[in-house]
């Protein structure tokens, strides 16, 4: 999203930081689900497809018998819209049948294409807690890894590096999800690699065409505090940039020039700095929760309905005005997915039924 866009956002506003305003969104579709939920959704590199999560209730199957009472559950599925044709399913709920023909209760837990848009990863999570990632390309055919290993992975927090062949994968080191250790798996050749052994972090966040990664690096016994780091994913070096003095309260992402890092170090503190080791780190009033950076540098986020609520309200802020508004005063939300280009927000509606819809920014 551009200056100008952002601009025209906080004209159509015209209110200062804190205060509510008229929509000024756009409504271009609200995706049909049918009985399904809609839980997660990611865009494609270009814009012009968008990938989704659902969860369905799934009545279950016993054996003659067993208690004949009705019990569910709630496996997961991934669609694939370009809103032209109709949604295609690529990911489908009964490849996990049992000898029953049950299906075991599972999530969507993330999506990430591959730069060049060829491939997803899947991240699925049962209801234990563990997760593997499955590889599909944009048919929703399965990426064999190497020659025998199947399309699956195990680990969590899967991104694809710019070549669309290699993916960082994150593993558990320290339940629940507190601590990680970091692998690079290589699709075509099968190969899998731990990166800087002997390492935890707190957080990454992938730089795809650079083959780096932003870390927060933590050791296991929490003797020292989080440190922030830069890794290379191909030479498997790491670089100290700071330590976290403030702490590390989460979300850690990168602008989308990648020129900056941002993580949470209060409730209502987004600490901003540079990526250069003598770079300070600015506090921006953004509460705790779910935001992305716009290309402008101006960042949407959620602001809660009350503090430590999942729901809120999609909002802009402006840091260079120390302007804010809100995009969709009339509509709580769990999540919201801005496209590649900034011209589009895909967002999850809160409620006891979530709906998934797609909003077109004003034009520049």
């Amino acid at each position: 999203m551009s200056r100008a866009v952002v601009a025209a956002l906080l004209i159509l506003a015209g209110l200062q930081a804190g205060e509510a305003q008229a929509p000024a969104l756009e409504l271009l579709t609200s995706l049909e689900t049918g009985d399904d939920l809609p839980v997660i959704a990611a865009w494609s590199p270009d814009g012009q497809r968008l990938a989704y999560g659902t969860e369905k209730q799934v009545r279950e199957r016993k054996p003659p018998a067993l208690d004949d009472r009705e019990t569910y559950r709630y496996p997961g599925e991934v669609w694939l819209t370009d809103f032209i044709a109709k949604p295609r399913r690529l990911f489908k709920h009964e490849r996990f049948r049992d000898w029953v023909g049950n299906v075991p209760s599972y999530y969507v837990t993330r999506l990430d294409w591959a730069p060049d848009g060829s491939k997803l990863a899947v991240e699925v999570t049962g209801e234990g807690g563990e997760s593997v990632v499955f590889l599909i390309t944009s048919e929703g055919k399965a990426v064999r890894i190497g020659s025998g290993r199947g399309n699956v992975f195990p680990g969590h927090g899967a991104g694809w590096l710019g070549d669309s062949e290699s993916l960082a994968i994150l593993d558990e080191a320290s339940k629940p999800r507190l601590l990680h250790r970091i692998f690079l798996l290589r699709v075509t050749a099968g190969r899998d690699l731990e990166l800087f052994r002997g390492k935890t972090f707190a957080a990454a966040a992938w730089l795809p065409a650079a083959g780096k990664a932003v870390l927060v690096e933590q050791d296991s016994k929490y003797a020292d505090p989080p440190r922030l780091a830069l890794g290379d994913l191909e030479k498997g070096t790491l670089s100290t940039l700071d330590p976290l003095e403030d702490g590390f309260l989460g979300r850690l992402a990168v602008t989308p020039d990648q020129s900056k890092v941002s993580y949470f170090v209060g409730q209502n503190k987004l600490a901003v700095r540079g990526l250069g080791p003598d770079a300070q780190a600015e506090h921006w009033p953004v509460p705790l929760g779910p935001y992305q950076w716009l290309d402008s540098g101006a960042v949407l986020y959620l602001e809660p309905e009350e503090r430590g609520q999942r729901t809120g309200w999609l909002t802009l802020y402006d840091h260079s005005s120390d302007t804010r508004s809100r995009l969709l005063p009339e509509t709580l939300l769990y999540d919201f997915w801005v496209s590649p280009d900034g011209s589009r927000v895909a967002v999850l509606t809160a409620g006891p039924t979530p709906h998934l819809r797609v909003y077109k920014f004003p034009a520049r």
